[in-house]
C-alpha cells in the first residue's frame, strides 16, 4: 500500500521524502497539540475527535477545507504504521487521494508543517474524515 500511495502523489508532481521509525513521534506530537486537556485514551485518535464541535469539519466540508487549504509543506502519518511521509509541493493533494488505504495505511492523519491544522480519514467509512485547525 505504501508504494501505491507514494507513487499516486509522485505522479501528481508531489514531492514525497519517506520517514521510517518516526510515526509514534508525529502521534504523540499530534495528542499534544491538538489535545492539550486531558483526554481519555481510545484506541483509535481520530475517536478523540468524536463530539467536539466547536472548529471541527467532518465529511463534505472536512474535504473542501483540505483541498482549499496550503499544503506546500505537510506530513502524512498513520494510526498503524511508523512511517511517515513528508510532502512538499502539495498543492496537488486532494482529499480524494487519500481515501480507500487499507492495512496499516488505512487511518490517515495529514498535518501542516507547524501542527495548525489537521486532515484525518478514519478507516470506519461511518466517521469522518475530519479536519480541525487550531
Amino acid at each position: 500500500m505504501k508504494m501505491n500511495l507514494v507513487t499516486k502523489l509522485q505522479k501528481k508532481g508531489i514531492i514525497v521524502t519517506e520517514y521510517e521509525s518516526r510515526g509514534e513521534e508525529f502521534r504523540n506530537r499530534w495528542i499534544d497539540t491538538f489535545f492539550d486537556f486531558n483526554y481519555e485514551r481510545r484506541p483509535f485518535l481520530w475517536e478523540l475527535f468524536i463530539g467536539i464541535e466547536k472548529g471541527l469539519q467532518e465529511g463534505k466540508a472536512a474535504n473542501e477545507a483540505f483541498n482549499k487549504g496550503n499544503k506546500q509543506y505537510c506530513y502524512i502519518f498513520f494510526q498503524l504504521s511508523n512511517d511517515v511521509f513528508k510532502v512538499e509541493d502539495g498543492s496537488e493533494l486532494k482529499a480524494v487521494d487519500l481515501f480507500h488505504e487499507i492495512g496499516d495505511y488505512s487511518d490517515v492523519y495529514v498535518v501542516d508543517k507547524g501542527f495548525n491544522w489537521t486532515y484525518i480519514v478514519p478507516h470506519e467509512r461511518d466517521y469522518g474524515p475530519y479536519f480541525y485547525r487550531k
